[in-house]
């Protein structure tokens, strides 16, 4: 198996934050929905009324901590099933510049809920009907503990830090057992960025596929972010190459070729549309780049 040193390119990263889900079991309504479907067990159902049924406040920072995580994936490589994301120390300054802006829009978002949170228990007494308690909301004071957000650095472990006083033929065995493993998520590591370069470039050749219909041509519709997220994945994978794969490599300056080589169609006022807007409307240079997209899936074929 090849051996990496990633201790010195590399850190590791975990990313927790936790939101008040608003969710409370309702155990009468339980006992309603078992007793009128006849079930014979209590625990056939589970019955989980929503506290702040069709209200957006606290939607608005469940869906924001999602953007984060989706943020956090795209930067990072996986490393264990804990959570832990292996960043590259190059990425470090700007990744770490990032969660900072984050983390200070999700505490604005938290405060901004907390302020208003009395105004909502009143509002959900009339949406929830003979459902709303009050007791079951708890104080705003509470509700500022449901909130957290945390970022933690760690150095990658390495075989020579297994330091336990077992003998040395069971610590040479223990330090062997690490380096592999760390070996092991290495390859994982990268065998996910190659999946992100072969998912784009599949999609990328089905996107621009021309289909005939009835005899006639009818491309296929995409978004500017076939092109845009194509650049950016580029520029990512560069970064995240942490084990300077030759072949990953080639096939991000492939990829990243094939994109800027579109000559952009410029109007009549002068206007230059873009590179997608191009594709949509020049066939021949459409077909020339799926040409090059399906060499590269033929080429590099992860």
């Amino acid at each position: 198996m090849q051996r990496y040193n990633i201790d010195t390119c590399a850190m590791l990263v975990e990313f927790n934050a936790s939101v008040w889900t608003a969710r409370k079991l309702d155990r009468g309504v339980t006992d309603e929905v078992v007793r009128d479907k006849g079930a014979a067990e209590k625990g056939a159902a589970r019955v989980n009324k929503n506290l702040l049924a069709g209200r957006k406040e606290l939607e608005v920072i469940q869906q924001f901590v999602s953007e984060i995580r989706n943020f956090v994936y795209a930067n990072t490589l996986p490393w264990s099933d804990s959570g832990l994301r292996l960043l590259p120390v190059i990425k470090f300054q700007s990744f770490n510049a990032d969660m900072t802006q984050h983390e200070d829009k999700y505490w604005k978002l938290c405060e901004d809920f907390v302020t208003v949170y009395p105004s909502l228990i009143t509002a959900q007494a009339m949406a929830l009907g003979t459902m709303f308690k009050r007791d079951e909301y708890p104080s705003p004071d509470t509700i500022k503990g449901k909130f957290g957000f945390s970022v933690n650095y760690m150095p990658v472990p390495t075989s020579g830090d297994f330091r336990v006083d077992v003998g040395d033929a069971a610590q040479a065995e223990l330090q062997k057992q690490l380096a592999e493993l760390a070996d092991k998520r290495v390859e994982s590591a990268m065998a996910d960025v190659r999946a992100r370069i072969s998912d784009h470039l599949k999609r990328m050749s089905d996107r621009l596929t021309v289909d005939i219909v009835d005899g006639q041509p009818k491309p296929r519709r995409f978004h500017d972010t076939l092109v845009d997220s194509g650049l950016d994945l580029c520029d990512m994978v560069k970064s995240l190459n942490i084990t300077q794969d030759a072949d990953l490599e080639r096939a991000r300056l492939a990829l990243e070729r094939s994109l800027t080589s579109v000559n952009v169609i410029t109007k009549k006022n002068g206007n230059a549309l873009t590179v997608a807007d191009t594709l949509r409307e020049d066939m021949q240079q459409r077909s020339a780049l799926k040409a090059q997209v399906d060499g590269m899936l033929g080429k590099f074929n992860w």
